[in-house]
């Protein structure tokens, strides 16, 4: 039976790189000299910290709350998902997607908020008028055709938020569809990995 000494950085990385090109467990821990369940340990965390090619050298710490991270879990699992650090490392392959800002809505938005600030000058312009006739004692100068103006400014603030909300609904729905994209196939990659390391721990018992 092999040792439970502690591995190196190097031979973690031989354990990810040997497993991908398909060497099996017991091979691993044999040429180690360690316990199988000690390759299962470094492949279950070489996933995420390590990569067969080297590449994968910084690791990021990131503090939340419990709240933050019982949201991401959720999120994760109604996808299919168990493990965060995949999740995460393909959410931030994906952040020039996800990130890029839409200038479709940015120009959209700067032409409703210059109607906004049209309507808001409609408005003033009606109060000052009130509230100068009010000041002088005259009869207010709101008229049918007053009334009529305001109706119509509200049908028109009341539309635009209408198209706003729709806006930031079409964005989510594309947002949902990069994060899908992103994440695709991930919930398999880990069902299928799961079942791969049952199966060989089964025939390293059986072996035993």
């Amino acid at each position: 039976m092999g040792s439970s000494r502690r591995l190196t950085d190097q031979e973690r990385r031989q354990i990810v790189r040997e497993r991908a090109k398909g060497v099996s467990v017991s091979a691993i821990s044999a040429a180690l000299k360690v316990s199988p369940k000690t390759v299962y340990n470094v492949l279950g965390r070489g996933r995420s910290a390590v990569s067969a090619n080297d590449s994968r050298t910084r690791v990021l710490t990131l503090r939340v709350t419990d709240r933050d991270l019982r949201g991401f879990d959720a999120a994760l699992a109604r996808r299919g998902i168990a493990h965060r650090s995949d999740a995460m490392r393909r959410l931030m392959l994906a952040a020039d997607d996800l990130l890029r800002p839409d200038e479709g809505m940015t120009h959209e938005l700067k032409g409703m908020s210059a109607a906004l600030n049209r309507v808001g000058n409609n408005v003033n312009q009606v109060a000052r008028r009130l509230n100068e006739a009010k000041l002088k004692g005259e009869r207010l100068p709101y008229t049918p055709a007053s009334h009529s103006e305001i109706r119509d400014l509200a049908v028109l603030v009341f539309d635009m938020a209408d198209q706003i909300q729709e806006m930031f609904r079409a964005r989510r729905r594309e947002l949902d569809l990069e994060v899908t994209k992103a994440l695709a196939g991930l919930a398999q990659q880990e069902a299928e990995q799961e079942a791969e390391q049952e199966a060989e721990q089964v025939a390293e018992h059986g072996a035993e």
